[in-house]
This record gives structure tokens, sequence and C-alpha cells, in this order.
């Protein structure tokens, strides 16, 4: 692999979408900005009610977590949505023999659009939600609490908490990809074999034979390795339970910022003890199959 020449394709795919993928980022958030004044949240002083000791610093750091959260799910569903298109998107609009003639290998041109879509934009929203949660969290403080609110943050600490959770996403984030990428890769491969019909067909077969095997032979062998596999996804971007340290909000505010990363530490080592499963290197190992049937099918596009 040349890095060069990868860097190259990335900056292809940025120049062609990057307008759909902002627009996804921004205008969400902005939005709800723009009708924050005119809707209703909640009953005025609520939070301040519920946590008496530290509603205004809860009220901003939760404004701020949840508008940087909600733009990378809005973001990583798009992307998720679209994936399977991109094994066929270089054959449906006749541009394969372009790129078959430049002088790039087939794991730099499929790597590419994987990775900018599976990562490179979602980390992107992450970081472009935690920027317009700033905003976000003043403009819900002021909502919930008034102009005094504002003076009640403690905006050095919910700030600081902010940079370290979003450090622990932006790295959960690629934890989840690798966590996902047998099943992301399965669907593109079978949509670069059977075209449109290709990720139905393997949803459905999966679902039937997992049905047949659970019914006919009592092992429900498919859908636990499924469940495991998504729910390890979730934990591995942010695990939230009570075995990893993770704090309840009404505490959270109780902590100084070098503790609140010591939670999040703990919370990470425990994700990355997590990656001894077998069935995520089984799980590795399905994906860079399924990422060979792309390279295969590339080579011979007719």
């Amino acid at each position: 692999m040349n890095l060069q020449r990868f860097k190259t394709l990335l900056l292809r795919e940025w120049m062609q979408h990057r307008l759909g993928w902002l627009m996804v980022m921004v205008l969400p958030p902005l939005l709800v900005l723009a009708l924050l004044p005119f809707g209703q949240l909640g009953p005025d002083g609520a939070l301040d009610k519920e946590f008496p000791a530290h509603g205004a610093d809860i009220v901003a750091f939760g404004a701020m977590s949840l508008t940087a959260l909600g733009v990378f799910a809005m973001s990583w569903c798009v992307n998720m949505f679209s994936l399977s298109g991109l094994a066929r998107r270089d054959n449906q609009d006749r541009s394969i023999e372009f790129w078959l003639s430049l002088p790039a290998t087939h794991v730099e041109s499929i790597g590419a659009p994987v990775l900018m879509s599976t990562l490179l934009i979602p980390m992107l929203a992450l970081c472009v939600g935690g920027a317009i949660g700033v905003a976000m969290s003043a403009a819900v403080v002021v909502k919930l609490l008034g102009l005094g609110g504002l003076a009640q943050v403690h905006w050095g600490t919910v700030w600081g908490m902010g940079l370290v959770g979003l450090a622990r996403v932006l790295l959960g984030t690629v934890l989840m990809a690798l966590w996902l990428a047998p099943i992301t890769l399965a669907l593109m491969a079978a949509s670069a074999w059977l075209k449109r019909w290709g990720a139905p067909l393997l949803i459905g077969g999966t679902l039937v034979g997992g049905a047949v095997l659970k019914k006919v032979y009592g092992t429900g062998i498919v859908f636990d390795l499924l469940t495991a596999q998504l729910n390890d996804a979730g934990y591995a971007f942010l695990r939230m339970d009570k075995t990893t340290g993770a704090v309840a909000p009404e505490h959270l505010m109780n902590l100084s910022v070098s503790e609140f990363a010591q939670q999040m530490l703990t919370n990470l080592q425990d994700v990355l003890a997590q990656m001894a499963a077998p069935h995520f290197v089984g799980g590795l190992l399905i994906a860079a199959a399924c990422f060979g049937l792309l390279m295969f099918k590339r080579s011979r596009p007719a």
C-alpha cells in the first residue's frame, strides 16, 4: 500500500461527499438551537431541584454530551445505511474503468471509502457535535435555569470532563468499528456479488438459518453470536454498566476532571480486555475473508 495514494483516495471521498456529510452533522443541531427558545424541555428548574448541589453543571454537561452523541448517531446511521452501496458505486456510475486504470491497489481503492464511512466521518461527527454542544449546553442552561444559571456552571470542570469523554468515545469509535467489521464487510461483499439483492438475502438468510438451527437443532448459536457482537460493539463505544466503574449522573459532578479521567480509563481497560473474546477474533477473520471477496470482485468488475 502506498500511503500517499491512499491519502489521495481518502481526499477523493471527502471532496465527493463532504457536503452531504456536513449537512447531516450541522443542520439538525443548529435547527434544535434555533427552535430551543420556542420549545419546552420540561418544568423550569426541574433538574436543579433534582440535583440541587450540581444542577447547573449536570444540565450543561448533559446537553453537551447528548448533542455530540446525537450528531454522531445521525452521521453513523446515514453512513451505515449507505455502506453496502459502496461496493457497487463505481460500477453503477461507470467510473470503475477509470479507477482501475490508476496505479492503486484494490486494498487502497476499497479501503478508502470503507475507512471514511465507518471511522473517519463518525469521528469527525463526534468532534463537530462536541463543538456545537458547547453552544447547546449554554442555551439549555439558560432555557432551564435562566441567565443566572450560566454563573452557576463550573465551566472548567464541564469542559474538562467533556474533553475526556470525547477522547474516550473517539477511541471507542475505533473499537466499535472493529467489532462491527464482520457485519459491515459481509453486507458489502454480499452487495458486491449479488447487487441489490445481496444485503436483503444475507439478512434474510441469516435470520432464517438462525431460526432453523434454533427450532430443529435446539441451538441459538447464530443469534447468540450476533447479540454478543452487537452488545460488545456498543460497550466498546462507551461501556456503561455497573462492572466498569461508570458513575450515575447525580454523582458525576462530585468528581474532579482527573477522577473522571480515571473512571474513563478503567472503563477503557475493561473494554480492551473484552477484545480477547474468541468471537472478536473470529469476527476479524470473517471480516478479512469478506474484504478478500470484495477485492476479488473488484478485479473482475464485469
